[in-house]
């Protein structure tokens, strides 16, 4: 195995748990949401859970912790991915996406 540095776990050990939360987001999203979840195509989900990893980077884990995302409408759902427009792995929403998604989520009651 070859040498790997401090900051390279670091680094991986920071994306493996940014992946951990916003999936655990999206799995709370969806027990809520129920059938309407599968109105989602795959392709959605997946810039969904991209869109909330870059924003996963700009919050505080305190308030991310505090997101109410079992609660989160198809509605909340939608708005969130209409910030989506060119995102997928490697292509990264704009900052004033992210401020827009970070926007919602921390409004949630």
């Amino acid at each position: 195995m070859p040498d790997v540095t401090k900051a390279e776990v670091g680094r991986r050990l920071y994306h493996v748990h940014r992946e951990k939360r916003v999936e655990h987001g999206i799995k709370l999203m969806q027990q809520n949401l129920g059938p309407a979840w599968k109105s989602l195509k795959e392709d959605e989900i997946q810039v969904l859970g991209h869109l909330l990893q870059c924003t996963w980077n700009t919050i505080d884990q305190k308030s991310w912790d505090a997101i109410p995302f079992g609660t989160i409408t198809m509605d909340t759902v939608q708005k969130i991915l209409s910030y989506g427009e060119g995102v997928r792995p490697g292509h990264n929403p704009s900052p004033e996406a992210v401020a827009g998604i970070k926007k919602i989520l921390l409004s949630l009651p």
